[in-house]
């Protein structure tokens, strides 16, 4: 079809990150849409310049990592962006997130902007909940990461703007990079992905109509509290405890080591079963629609998208009142996260219901599929078409 004679030119961004992660991780989730939304034409007055990122063979050393995201990457990034400037065929860099910040040139041709999503590695800190005291971020990295860290600490300061996605990771920008622009985002959400198709597609295998099935989504990391939701359950009615099944999708050991998640509920005596980490969008929502809710305690995130795919597909969901998955839920919805009797009473109601039912499906939540539609695609759309044109402008 002929371009409209009148219409603007669209303008032309290219997208930077370091070394490609999988869609199914939430940094490697966020850009995957990004890109999609981006190649299909989706964000207003704005196309692809082209994608810098890269692949390491599967066992490369520790050295060849860390020389390829100092130097070699850095370097590749730089004489993309001078070739696509002095062609006139870019207007804008986009760094994927804060980790890649080092990426950002310290003379750049063009205006850069990064996204931060979390501030959990930069300015790490410790969190005291149920008399635990709980690391977020790495409190005690080796002498590399530091020298990382400061790296990306520096990249961030050169940018000429700042996307984030919460209003508890916008305040950090403001308190640590009070003269750079900031405009908050928070990400796209196509909910006809989550919807659940009625009648209900059969269960997977690893679900049985004989017992009360709950859900849990993401790693082991201790911000994510999975011991403190082993022990609350622990201490619900004998009976009770063994009618329930938690089916666990994500990491299941400690990245800071320790025991995993599935041995601490085996010495509980809580009912789990690890499904795995990388499941398939599809399989996901086949275990949302069959479960009776999602179980999420965590004491930190820098979005959270586990909770807003879950009310997307109708599914009730126990979260903790912390950042930033409070920000996200209904009014009223959370639970203290220190209040061990609120979980095990709400456990109780949703463990009732179930047993109401007799074996009849679980009918989805219509109310919280309605609430998640703030986060709808178009407004991404629009918000980040506004943030790009505004920096790429400057």
């Amino acid at each position: 079809m002929a371009q409209d004679k009148n219409a603007h030119p669209r303008r032309r961004v290219l997208l930077v990150r370091g070394g490609t992660l999988s869609r199914y991780s939430g940094l490697g989730g966020a850009f995957h849409d990004l890109r999609t939304s981006l190649e299909a034409e989706q964000i207003t007055g704005w196309e692809s310049a082209g994608i810098e990122e890269y692949t390491l063979p599967v066992g490369a050393s520790g050295l060849r990592r860390l020389l390829k995201r100092w130097f070699g990457h850095p370097k590749q990034v730089l004489q993309t962006i001078r070739r696509l400037h002095k062609a006139s065929s870019v207007d804008l860099i986009h760094v994927a997130d804060q980790e890649q910040a080092h990426l950002i040139p310290k003379r750049s041709p063009a205006p850069v902007v990064v996204y931060i999503h979390d501030f959990f590695h930069l300015f790490p800190e410790t969190i005291a909940l149920n008399g635990e005291r709980i690391e977020v971020g790495e409190q005690r990295p080796p002498w590399y990461r530091r020298s990382d860290l400061k790296r990306l600490m520096k990249g961030i300061s050169r940018a000429n703007g700042i996307i984030c996605n919460t209003q508890a990771t916008e305040s950090l920008c403001r308190k640590h990079f009070p003269n750079i622009p900031l405009y908050r985002i928070p990400y796209g959400l196509d909910t006809a992905k989550f919807a659940p198709t009625l009648p209900l597609p059969s269960a997977p295998s690893g679900l049985s109509s004989t017992t009360c099935n709950l859900l849990v989504v993401g790693s082991h990391a201790p911000r994510k509290r999975l011991k403190f939701l082993i022990r609350m359950l622990s201490q619900l009615p004998e009976e009770l405890l063994q009618s329930l099944m938690i089916h666990h999708i994500g990491g299941d050991s400690c990245p800071y080591g320790g025991v995993t998640a599935s041995e601490y509920a085996t010495q509980h005596g809580v009912p789990w079963t690890h499904v795995g980490g990388e499941i398939s969008d599809g399989i996901l929502n086949h275990y949302r629609w069959h479960t009776e809710a999602l179980l999420f305690p965590s004491g930190a995130e820098g979005f959270g998208y586990p909770p807003v795919e879950s009310m997307a597909a109708g599914q009730p969901v126990l979260a903790s009142d912390r950042p930033a998955h409070n920000e996200l839920m209904p009014d009223g919805h959370c639970l203290g996260a220190e209040d061990e009797d609120a979980w095990r009473q709400a456990i109780q109601e949703v463990h009732s219901s179930w047993s109401a039912r007799n074996g009849a499906d679980r009918e989805p939540v219509q109310a919280l599929i309605k609430h998640v539609e703030f986060l709808s695609p178009e407004r991404f759309h629009s918000d980040m078409s506004h943030a790009w044109t505004e920096i790429s402008s400057s």
